[in-house]
């Protein structure tokens, strides 16, 4: 069974997923971080070697598994938060967004991606994930695989969704309670951004603080995030740049999440629509995963998140060349 998952892995991949167009091949690990609940890091960084594709659960991950990270020169950074707003009990993967991560390898960065553990409620998610964030890049710069080729003084972060707020959150943002309970109050047709949010008044007086695990960050990829945790005043501090994308079918509702954050930016973020929904930002699914998860693994006849994804990355590598 493995040789055939193999065969057809390279039959997909090709003997290798690198482009001619980009530098290196990717290579990936996992680190463990210490924490109050230790957890995994996938990173995924430049390496010289090839990557034979292996399958870590129902995900096919083109890269070389604990390749050596490519010599000569150190690497800007790029900090990644995935989704699970609606699975903060359970935590979740950077997994499905392998195919993202690895491209951004072979371009030449080193991506520290955490497998957030799970929270007992969101509002503690978004203290716990900003810590493991830092964490995760303390833990990866002080692997001695790592600590002479990554530079820290070259910091992005990207995010999805739940990520996407954390992300803003590591870069400085302070998340409002107190504004997003009032939007909640008005849009019942946005569950993904209002699920289990009180609309009581019980948050009416929360008060929304930097985190202090906030990160000297310099550009930001925001996918689909959550903004309507966000205020203007909130965002003040934020005046990287930021590429921010938006899926145009998504069920996040885009007037009160990423058109709101659009307009509340001091610095007025590039951005950009795709097609799809909200979890088009997934990899393309492997039969197995698709058949486990077809609500995120479909897409709309006419959609093709192949031509999606070719497309993202190189926007979202160029974008990041350009301000790391």
């Amino acid at each position: 069974m493995r040789v055939l998952f193999l065969m057809l892995a390279l039959l997909v991949a090709g003997p290798s997923a690198k482009s001619d167009a980009q530098p290196f091949h990717a290579g990936v690990t996992r680190i463990t971080v210490q924490d109050t609940i230790p957890f995994d890091a996938l990173v995924a960084y430049p390496t010289d070697v090839a990557e034979p594709p292996f399958q870590d659960g129902p995900h096919i991950v083109a890269a070389g598994r604990d390749a050596p990270i490519a010599a000569g020169a150190r690497f800007p950074i790029v900090l990644f938060s995935h989704g699970g707003g609606g699975t903060i009990k359970a935590g979740g993967t950077p997994l499905p967004y392998a195919d993202l991560l690895t491209s951004l390898a072979r371009e030449g960065f080193v991506v520290v991606a955490p497998f957030h553990p799970g929270s007992k409620r969101p509002r503690e998610a978004l203290e716990d994930r900003p810590r493991q964030i830092h964490k995760a890049l303390d833990a990866m710069l002080a692997d001695p695989r790592f600590a002479t080729h990554a530079d820290p003084t070259r910091l992005g972060m990207m995010g999805f969704s739940y990520g996407g707020a954390v992300t803003l959150i590591v870069a400085g943002a302070a998340p409002s309670l107190a504004h997003l309970a009032t939007y909640c109050r008005d849009r019942t047709d946005d569950p993904l951004a209002c699920d289990g949010v009180p609309t009581d008044g019980s948050l009416a007086n929360a008060v929304g603080r930097r985190s202090p695990d906030a990160l000297a960050v310099k550009a930001l990829v925001l996918l689909e995030p959550w903004g309507s945790l966000f205020d203007r005043d909130g965002l003040a501090s934020l005046e990287m740049p930021t590429l921010l994308y938006r899926a145009e079918s998504s069920a996040l509702k885009a007037d009160g999440n990423i058109l709101a954050l659009a307009a509340g930016l001091p610095r007025p973020p590039r951005q950009e629509t795709i097609p799809g929904g909200h979890f088009i930002f997934f990899g393309p699914c492997p039969p197995a995963l698709e058949a486990e998860a077809p609500a995120v693994c479909k897409d709309a006849p006419g959609v093709d998140r192949a031509a999606v994804h070719r497309r993202i990355k190189v926007e979202i590598g160029d974008f990041l060349h350009r301000n790391l």
